[in-house]
């Protein structure tokens, strides 16, 4: 595969996920408000026990079809790759109908005696069907994420943000006047939509461009086999994790509701703001990041198969250095303008506090998640799968112990300590297999330094022309682009970034022989 199939497919996920994320991140302010902290915590809730099944249905899927037909691509052999496909959809579907049947007639006993709210039997009875759906375009996406095809995920993905929004931008008018068990379900019925649609558009793409298959070289049994290997620790390790996550939701619910004196709409309503408002604010700049790990998974799967060390440590190095030098300027942006952010998204004071205190874990966060893709892409899934075990456990004994005593700020002291461990044992993990040695003082002393240095600049040029009567929305837009600027010519100036870096960025856009084909499929 050439450099420049590479980066074109970053390009195109990467405006897809920019947008998408920019839609969704947009959206959410807008469920927000509609909803209140107490909606939002109840939308939360329901997600958090959607997100146990779905994984169970879903995951691992994407990543071994994604991988598999990368391997059969490196060593020539393309007449398997539909052999894959076909064998991962038809276990993907056998998985996902039993759930949402479960999901559907199991509603009234997980809402009322697990979720233990009732307002959320509705809501779950409409998210069931959207399983299956899920699971096929799953399929489908990383067929074409390994084909180097990249406008199909990302355009199905756009098609299902916009549908799900206009949807519930309509119905949720109709039903917020009968209440937050309403307004909920109106929001998760636009989920099920947007996930109809977008596996409604990706099988047709499909058919429409599916061509003429040479003859097969994968027997349909050694395919299986091979996905269940991939996919099954995957599947069970994110379950498992998504399992003790639920748990630990449900006991961090408890826990604020004890330390509130036993006010429940109080305690939803926290839980609201932090895992409605705070965590995806913090998560929303890691379009970037998803989009290359995606596109990587692939190249790194396939150069791995094909025995080459040196092109898997290249995409390591350059991935874990973007991963850095993105994630501090980020930090920098959340510390200059906390509360205004908060305020002005939200209108909660309390939304600043947190992401200010939650702020440091960014670097932590992102450099979780592309450590993750990278190690599940080498065959390396078990040990995150370990990891995110330990982790979870620990985090519930903590939630435990230290959540009704200390409320909100004990469960965000958690959350970091959380982040370290893991991101260090996951950093620790890949560097170790793929043999790569950063350069700390590049990618973090020094570009500390340069944000911090912009941070204060851009703080007290904000501070003295505050009385001159600029709005909110100017003043943190105007801050933002000049922090980056500045943060970017600092780069240079310390030698964090060097030319060699550009001249590599050039290098990805030229033609290279040897390409996947565009028009194979």
């Amino acid at each position: 595969m050439s450099k420049k199939t590479v980066v074109q497919g970053a390009i195109i996920v990467l405006a897809a996920s920019i947008l998408t994320r920019i839609l969704g991140f947009v959206f959410r302010i807008y469920i927000s408000n509609q909803l209140g902290a107490e909606g939002m915590g109840l939308y939360q809730l329901v997600l958090s026990l959607y997100m146990l099944v779905v994984t169970f249905a879903t995951s691992g899927i994407s990543i071994a079809v994604s991988r598999m037909v990368a391997e059969q691509l490196e060593v020539n052999r393309y007449g398997s790759k539909k052999t894959v496909l076909r064998m991962s959809v038809t276990y993907s579907l056998l998985v996902s109908l039993g759930v949402a049947f479960l999901l559907f007639w199991c509603a009234e006993p997980l809402g009322n005696y697990i979720l233990k709210d009732p307002r959320t039997v509705l809501s779950l009875k409409y998210l069931a069907p959207s399983i299956p759906f899920m699971a096929v375009a799953a399929c489908i996406k990383g067929y074409y994420y390994a084909l180097r095809k990249s406008f199909m995920p990302s355009s199905a993905q756009v098609i299902e943000q916009i549908v799900k929004m206009a949807f519930i931008m309509v119905v949720i008018q109709l039903w917020l006047p009968y209440g937050d068990e309403y307004a909920c379900a109106a929001a998760v019925l636009g989920m099920t939509v947007g996930e109809i649609s977008s596996c409604v558009y990706a099988v047709c793409m499909y058919f429409a461009g599916k061509t003429k298959e040479k003859k097969q070289v994968y027997k349909r049994r050694v395919a299986m086999k091979t996905i269940l290997q991939i996919s099954l620790p995957i599947q069970f390790s994110s379950t498992f994790h998504s399992l003790l996550r639920l748990a630990e939701n449900l006991m961090i619910i408890a826990g604020l509701k004890v330390f509130s004196g036993g006010d429940s709409s109080q305690a939803i309503g926290l839980y609201g703001i932090l895992k409605g408002m705070v965590l995806p604010l913090l998560a929303f700049p890691t379009s970037l990041l998803s989009a290359l790990v995606t596109t990587l998974i692939p190249e790194v799967a396939g150069a791995n198969a094909g025995g080459k060390c040196q092109t898997v440590s290249r995409a390591v190095r350059k991935v874990l250095q973007l991963t850095l030098l993105m994630s501090v300027v980020i930090v920098a942006l959340f510390m200059i303008f906390p509360n205004e952010i908060g305020v002005l998204l939200y209108g909660e004071q309390q939304v600043g506090q947190m992401l200010q205190m939650l702020c440091f874990i960014c670097p932590l966060m992102y450099l979780e998640m592309v450590t993750v893709g990278i190690l599940n892409a080498i065959g390396e899934q078990m040990k995150p799968m370990q990891y995110n075990i330990i982790d979870a456990v620990l985090r519930i004994g903590l939630i435990w112990l230290f959540v009704p005593l200390g409320g909100i700020q004990a469960f965000l002291w958690i959350m970091i300590g959380s982040n370290l461990f893991t991101s260090i044992l996951n950093l620790r993990r890949l560097l170790k297999v793929t043999g790569v040695k950063p350069d700390y003082k590049n990618w973090m002393v020094k570009p500390a330094i340069a944000a911090a240095a912009t941070g204060l600049l851009v703080r007290l040029g904000c501070q003295l022309l505050s009385g001159y009567g600029f709005q909110n929305w100017l003043m943190i837009g105007a801050g933002c682009c000049i922090t980056i600027v500045i943060y970017i010519v600092l780069l240079f100036a310390l030698g964090c970034v060097k030319k060699k870096d550009l001249l590599w960025l050039k290098d990805c856009f030229r033609s290279k022989k040897g390409a996947v084909s565009s028009t194979e499929h």
